[in-house]
């Protein structure tokens, strides 16, 4: 290969890296949750093809994302749980790779019956379930309706019971660089820290997802699947992970979920906020990976 064609190869990478610097990182997390053994499956719930991520061996573990996620973006936490469980991640209706019907009904419950779905599709009788924000809404409201197929819970930065609360039905949809901005400061302090190639790309890629993440936060927003007084049957042990200063779903929501749950314990991330589960991991895979022992 001579120069020129070096050169010209080499441009084309960096513009690729310029323009689509996300499509970069999501490229090279796939190879590492590729690497460390889950691939990826699908399967049929309620007529919807859902897909879902599986790897390990052990004892069933299924992770359950928040609103704006996927199943890839547990990816930080999966090789710890490898060591001890079969872990499957599913994309919930709407979301990553699964199908996406406009007119389907994306409400908590909704979802939480799909993941029962999922269950049921696997041959599962009962697993460990863990979710974060949203995804353990969902989590919670499968343990409270069905509890017979939840051995252990763990809830982070969980969403379920009423409480006031500044967001919008539009939060996480930002049209601009200023609302995406503001949206990641909601999530992180590390907001501030990314280059405004990658913001723009985030900006493009939440533009796509804008529709599912308005009709998930709106579903949310109506409030008939708030679970406040409705949580008498989830009474198999429960793990509550919370960052002190999460602007999201405020500590004090954990504080009220453990006086519904007396059985459930509570991990403080101190001065972690709602990505508490990736940005301090390091402080709460541990306790976690114990719990679930």
């Amino acid at each position: 290969m001579n120069r020129a064609a070096m050169a010209s190869i080499v441009v084309a990478l960096a513009l690729f890296i310029y323009f689509r610097p996300l499509s970069v990182y999501f490229g090279a997390r796939r190879v590492y949750l590729c690497a460390i053994g889950m691939r990826g499956h699908d399967a049929n719930v309620g007529g919807h093809r859902i897909h879902y991520l599986a790897g390990g061996d052990g004892p069933p573990l299924v992770l359950v994302h928040g609103v704006a996620m996927r199943a890839e973006d547990w990816a930080p936490l999966v090789r710890p749980l490898l060591r001890s469980h079969r872990v499957y991640i599913p994309d919930l209706l709407g979301y990553g790779d699964s199908d996406k019907p406009p007119a389907a009904d994306y409400a908590i419950a909704a979802q939480a019956e799909r993941v029962r779905g999922l269950l049921d599709a696997l041959r599962l009788e009962r697993a460990d379930v863990m979710g974060v924000s949203m995804g353990g809404w969902v989590s919670l409201a499968l343990a409270a309706s069905h509890p017979e197929r939840v051995r252990r819970l763990v809830l982070i930065s969980s969403a379920g019971l009423r409480f006031r609360t500044s967001l919008r039905e539009t939060t996480f949809s930002p049209r601009s660089i200023d609302e995406l901005r503001a949206s990641l400061a909601l999530q992180t302090d590390r907001a501030g820290r990314l280059p405004s190639f990658v913001l723009r790309d985030f900006l493009r890629r939440s533009r796509e997802k804008a529709w599912i993440v308005t009709a998930s936060m709106h579903a949310m927003f109506t409030g008939r699947d708030l679970l406040d007084g409705k949580l008498q049957r989830v009474r198999m042990p429960v793990l509550l992970v919370w960052g002190t200063a999460d602007r999201i779903v405020p500590y004090s929501v954990a504080l009220q979920m453990q006086r519904e749950l007396p059985q459930a314990r509570l991990i403080t991330a101190r001065g972690c906020g709602h990505l508490a589960v990736i940005e301090c991991r390091a402080q709460i895979v541990p306790p976690i990976r114990e719990f679930l022992r």
